[in-house]
């Protein structure tokens, strides 16, 4: 008798925990004849199936049409497919017929939806853990004469990630103190980043004067060693101006378009990059900007397992593959090896 309660309770535990789904709650808003409803903060359930589908529900949905509202029902679509998208979002659409369920508020005696019988219905969404976005075409023609539009929240999704570092700018062999700034990364989900360094100031000496903006779209992006990845970048762009109020004149997109080198590592948390900026139709200069330090701990770990050496016949390239031809101490490339000098 033990054993047959404890095997049922076994099964309710694990029937319950399958039921329960993933809540997102975002603003919904529906059109109808080109009339869009005023945002309603409703949820989504999402169920895993482990099958790599899902299912999709939304209770108790309302026609709103101004001031009208129409008791819908449920909108409840299983095994959707889900793929996975750029910047790690994953994907579901749904295309073809439903029957809408009548929902389970108390206060409400009718639910039309049922009433409709089996129509045709177009989804399209994507999702992370904590935010959703879905258009749903309900096509109620027969019924309304009218196809819905509803839309579940908002397609912002923000595929950045910001580092914070120090970086140092060098003008005819003269280097500036170093400044704090941050750095945004647009993953684009093709091997690809966007790189941001908004508000940029070029400074020598006391002198600082105010640039502006500096993003480099579709920076190609390889796998390093020790899981870092490396970015690089040679080609032209037009620098914008920044969005400091105080700041009412901005130089940098008075150069037009500039030649630019970039060069660069990032680990989850740290950034390094070398930047060149050839302005010398406008200033007769190059700048060279420094992001961060070259001196990430899973590297920094090596060290102790890289043999010194002193002399070699073969060229020698710094861990930005750039040729050195008087290496000072520190730690090089040499026949493909990272060597101790």
């Amino acid at each position: 008798m033990r054993k047959l309660i404890l095997t049922l309770f076994c099964i309710f535990t694990v029937l319950s925990v399958s039921a329960q789904g993933k809540v997102y709650t975002e603003q919904l808003i529906i059109t109808i004849n080109g009339e869009s409803s005023e945002p309603q903060t409703t949820d989504v359930t999402i169920y895993e199936n482990g099958d790599g589908t899902i299912n999709f529900e939304m209770k108790n949905f309302f026609m709103v049409s101004g001031e009208n509202s129409v008791p819908v029902g449920n909108i409840f679509i299983e095994n959707l497919t889900v793929t996975e998208g750029e910047g790690g979002l994953k994907n579901f659409t749904f295309n073809g017929n439903l029957v809408i369920q009548p929902g389970d508020l108390k206060d409400v005696d009718f639910w039309v939806g049922p009433a409709f019988g089996e129509i045709p219905l177009d989804l399209r969404g994507k999702m992370t853990d904590n935010k959703m976005f879905a258009t749903i075409d309900i096509d109620i023609r027969e019924a309304f004469g009218e196809v819905l539009f509803v839309q579940f929240g908002t397609d912002d999704f923000d595929s950045s990630k910001t580092y914070t570092e120090n970086f140092i700018i060098t003008i005819n062999g003269e280097t500036s103190e170093p400044q704090n700034t941050e750095l945004k990364i647009v993953d684009n989900g093709d091997g690809t980043i966007n790189f941001i360094m908004k508000n940029f100031f070029m400074v020598a000496g006391e002198n600082s004067v105010p640039v502006g903006n500096i993003v480099i779209e579709h920076l190609s992006v390889t796998e390093g060693e020790y899981g870092l990845k490396l970015l690089t970048y040679k080609g032209s762009m037009t620098i914008q101006p920044g969005d400091l109020p105080e700041v009412d004149f901005w130089v940098g997109p008075s150069f037009g378009v500039i030649p630019l080198d970039f060069r660069g590592k990032m680990s989850d948390d740290k950034m390094y990059a070398v930047i060149d900026i050839d302005i010398s139709e406008a200033f007769g200069q190059i700048l060279f900007v420094q992001v961060g330090t070259d001196d990430f701990p899973e590297e920094q770990d090596t060290v102790k397992d890289i043999a010194p050496v002193r002399k070699s016949s073969s060229a020698v390239y710094d861990l930005s593959g750039r040729r050195v031809k008087n290496p000072s101490r520190g730690i090089y490339v040499v026949d493909g090896k990272k060597v101790l000098f």
